[in-house]
This record gives structure tokens, sequence and C-alpha cells, in this order.
């Protein structure tokens, strides 16, 4: 009973040939997942304050389309008064503008009206908003910048009332 082991043989020495390295190891591979955790949450830190940047032009947008509907559903006149980190919704009645609603804006978002920032307002001065909508819902043509360190969003309110956005 003679077999022949040559084939066997053969077989074991190319796998004692084999170089050690020929794959990963598991520290190379949880090192690996560990910087591609690191730069994930990196990147999902920065996305909330571009939502939030977002969120605020958006909902001045609203105020201004807003404001255009309620001026021709009341039939009065209806402005946009900006001042500084605030703007409001006022209503023309008996003569002098009517604050409606109040929103503050970000600490470190800025308003600008066609590129100018608004002048700060004294108490003995009327209030006269930045942007007027008759009750037709017509309005003159004004671009609203709301800045962010280097993030411009421009809001232009067309003359029919609706607003076109712009990011740059």
């Amino acid at each position: 009973m003679d077999c022949d082991l040559s084939p066997v043989t053969e077989t074991l020495s190319h796998a004692s040939k084999r170089k050690p390295e020929a794959g990963l190891s598991l520290v190379e591979i949880m090192v690996t997942l560990s910087i591609i955790a690191v730069a994930t949450t990196l990147i999902l830190l920065t996305i909330p304050t571009r939502q939030i940047y977002k969120q605020e032009a958006d909902l001045l947008r609203e105020a201004l389309e807003h404001t255009a509907s309620r001026s021709m559903l009341t039939g009065q006149p209806m402005g946009l008064l900006i001042e500084g980190q605030s703007y409001s919704s006022a209503i023309w009645q008996n003569g002098t503008w009517r604050l409606v609603t109040r929103y503050q804006l970000p600490q470190d978002i800025y308003i600008q009206i066609d590129g100018k920032h608004p002048a700060p307002k004294d108490e003995k001065s009327p209030l006269v908003p930045a942007v007027i909508f008759d009750p037709l819902g017509h309005t003159y043509p004004v671009s609203i910048e709301l800045a962010r360190q280097n993030s411009v969003t421009i809001l232009t309110l067309q003359p029919d009332g609706h607003v076109a956005i712009e990011v740059r």
C-alpha cells in the first residue's frame, strides 16, 4: 500500500509560502471605522446651523407672504417693519401703524434692506414699515438680505407680493 503523497506535500508547501499580511487585521478595520465615525460626526455637527439659517429665511418669506395675503383679506394696508435684529408685521389703523406680530432674529443673523442696515428707531419717530402692501396685494420691489458669516440669502419681493429667494 504505497501511496503517493506528493500532491499533498506540494499543497502544504504553497500554503506555507503565503504572506501573513494578506488580509486586514481587526485593529486596522476598527481604526478605519473610527475615523469614518469621527468624520461623519463633524459633518453632522455643521448641518443644524445651516438648517436654522434656512429656517429663518423661510420664516421671513412666510411673514412677507402672510402680510400680503392678510392685507388683501382685510382690505387694509399692511407692512413689515424691520428694526435691528427683529421684524414685525403692522396694520394701518386709525391713521397710524399698529404692530401685529414681532419676531426676533438669532444674534448671528443680520438683516439688510436694499443693501443697507435698518436705521435704529427712536421713540419719538413714527413707525414706518420697510415694506408696505396695499389691499390689492401690490408693493414696491424690495430686496431683503439675511446674512450669517459667509452665507447670504436674498429675498426679493416682487411687485405682485410674491417672494423670490436666492442663496449665495
